[in-house]
């Protein structure tokens, strides 16, 4: 299946949600100087955007995990599979969320047995 269009997508929402959730952690005096969040690795400052237990910070950056993974998959010739089962995750589920990382069944599952 060609999946080819969500790629530019979810590189802009990347980059997008990255920029974003510095802002916030400047906003937010987590770290208040500009040049040690830029120079810090992306990794580190979603942890401390997680751990801050800010609303606004803990959903952008659990929102930018996501794009990340999927942007990966790209990269490993992997998109589209499910992170679960590995079966195709359906066409019109990535169209409503490109960065949707499971099929239907296993995020009934998830959601069955995690929630």
């Amino acid at each position: 299946m060609n999946y080819q269009q969500f790629q530019s997508p979810l590189n802009t929402e990347f980059l997008t949600l990255a920029e974003e959730l510095k802002n916030k952690i400047q906003l937010n005096s987590l770290v208040t100087d500009p040049a040690k969040i830029n120079d810090a690795e992306l990794n580190d400052l979603i942890a401390m955007a997680k751990a801050s237990f800010i609303p606004a910070l803990f959903d952008t950056a659990i929102r930018l995990e996501k794009v990340d993974a999927a942007v990966c998959s790209f990269k490993l010739g992997m998109y589209g599979l499910c992170t679960d089962c590995e079966e195709e995750i359906e066409y019109s589920d990535l169209e409503q969320d490109p960065a949707q990382p499971r099929c239907k069944a296993c995020r009934e599952h998830s959601r069955y047995h995690h929630d």
